[in-house]
């Protein structure tokens, strides 16, 4: 742990933010500039603590029931898992084109095979 005893500020930001009753409107500001939208609205602060309340309750309700969480590949050397078009994109150190996974059934279901049959993954899906 580290107890600081003292802050000093170095430098003063010298960007104004939005105006309170102005708020942020502007849809691509809000994604480019992420940080932004979570100073300015509250409602996009909620929806992250929210959710990450959800994946804990979930996380927690699944280990209470004796599942094991996972993590699988995210990139693959062949498109598989579902019928949609993967994304392809380029290795550069391998030298590799690799495919982001569409679904991460096929690890999982390997996973199963070989005898662990309680499996989870909180994961992202492209």
């Amino acid at each position: 742990s580290v107890f600081p005893e003292e802050v000093k500020l170095l430098t003063a930001c010298l960007h104004m933010l939005p105006k309170d009753h102005q708020g942020l409107k502007d849809t691509e500001v809000r994604f480019r500039k992420r940080y932004l939208d979570l100073m300015i609205n509250e409602d996009v602060r909620n929806t992250f603590y929210t959710r990450s309340k959800i994946i804990n309750f979930i996380r927690h309700y699944l280990d209470s029931r004796g599942f094991l969480e996972v993590e699988t590949p995210m990139m693959n050397m062949i498109p598989g898992g579902a019928t949609a078009k993967p994304f392809v994109t380029h290795h550069n150190e391998l030298n590799l084109d690799l495919f982001m996974r569409v679904a991460p059934e096929l690890y999982l279901k390997m996973l199963v095979v070989g005898g662990l049959d309680r499996v989870y993954e909180v994961g992202r899906n492209f």
